[in-house]
């Protein structure tokens, strides 16, 4: 059984560990080349993953996931990879759907077929496809896409 609970400081070493392993299933998954990954240290601004509130999917005192959200945005979704396809993101989802607004959006890469498929199951539309570059690395190009639950 998985439960959702607030993030707490003492979590961030797993978080970042969630992230970096998932973040490169990510980037390989969207054809995006070595050089676009940042750990998540690099990454986040001062632990707050882009402000508003974070939250992780534990079992067995063990985090298997976390997201990070605001009242129109999530902003951060990762799900350790040897845990994905159990529902974990569903649950953690769900958990935000409760607490947020409408519309609610997520942006994530182009070409990630696993974050489409679960946006889409949640009742996510694509809205817009952006190109651009991958923040904080050396001009790495991107394609991203915009979904959004109305």
């Amino acid at each position: 059984m998985v439960t959702i609970r607030a993030y707490q400081e003492a979590d961030w070493p797993q978080l970042c560990s969630i992230h970096d392993a998932a973040r490169k299933t990510e980037l390989g998954e969207a054809n995006i080349k070595a050089g676009a990954f940042l750990p998540l240290e690099k990454c986040a601004q001062d632990k707050r993953l882009v402000g508003g509130k974070i939250i992780v999917a534990e079992r067995d005192q063990k985090i298997l996931g976390f997201a990070a959200y605001s009242s129109h945005q999530l902003a951060w979704l990762y799900v350790t990879p040897h845990h994905f396809s159990e529902g974990i993101g569903q649950q953690l989802i769900r958990h935000i759907l409760a607490r947020t607004d409408r519309p609610l959006d997520v942006q994530m890469l182009d070409g990630n077929r696993r974050a489409l498929r679960l946006y889409q199951h949640m009742g996510f539309e694509i809205y817009k496809r952006t190109q651009g570059h991958i923040e904080g690395t050396n001009n790495v190009p991107a394609t991203g896409l915009t979904l959004r639950l109305r």
